[in-house]
């Protein structure tokens, strides 16, 4: 019996050959934008990354600034003298200089509240007026308003009592505590506490 062979022309390739190049092409293909979609992509975690360490350095230090310059000033309420700093697990009251240089600068009463949306983010707000002494009313309503934080899952405030060490979400005393704490929380997760000591207050 003769027995027949099947021979490739010279420089050709069989139809099997071609197929499993093209086999092969395809998956390199596919390797190569799976590997740029994963640099694209580690990429775009790196900036939010960077973004998120900016935001909580710019806060930090902002808020760093406001209580570094607190003034222990009191006020009266229904004749009474109390302390113009009071704060809850919201947020805080006291007063500061706004701008913190320059001759446009002055007393502020300063106002941190969180701004709760219906889908559970909270906006961290701030409110200022101008400082009028003693006897000024605390009337919010034509107060400058400016959100520093936006997105938030979490908020929460803390004060720590100088004679007992003991940290509270509420102070209405007629000192002022010896450091506040702000735990915040974004979409990420938890920021690492932001503690201010108050011991330059004056």
């Amino acid at each position: 019996m003769q027995r027949t062979t099947l021979q490739r022309g010279a420089g050709g390739f069989t139809l099997l050959e071609l197929l499993i190049a093209l086999a092969v092409t395809a998956a390199v293909v596919a390797l190569m934008f799976a590997g740029i979609g994963m640099v694209g992509r580690s990429q775009e975690r790196s900036q939010r990354l960077l973004d998120r360490s900016e935001r909580m350095l710019l806060v930090g230090q902002w808020l760093g600034r406001k209580f570094d310059a607190l003034r222990t000033l009191s006020r009266y309420d229904g004749g009474t003298l109390v302390s113009f700093f009071n704060g809850n697990a919201a947020g805080a009251v006291w007063v500061a200089p706004l701008p913190e240089r320059g001759a446009a600068g002055g007393l502020h009463v300063l106002r941190m509240t969180p701004l709760r949306h219906a889908d559970g983010r909270i906006d961290l707000s701030v409110e200022a007026l101008p400082y009028d002494g003693a006897l000024m009313a605390l009337d919010w309503g034509p107060a400058l308003r400016a959100t520093l934080l936006t997105d938030l899952r979490g908020l929460q405030w803390y004060y720590q009592d100088g004679r007992t060490a003991q940290w509270t979400q509420q102070w209405k005393a007629a000192g002022f505590p010896v450091r506040v704490r702000v735990e915040i929380a974004d979409e990420t997760g938890s920021w690492p506490p932001l503690v201010f000591p108050l011991a330059g207050a004056r």
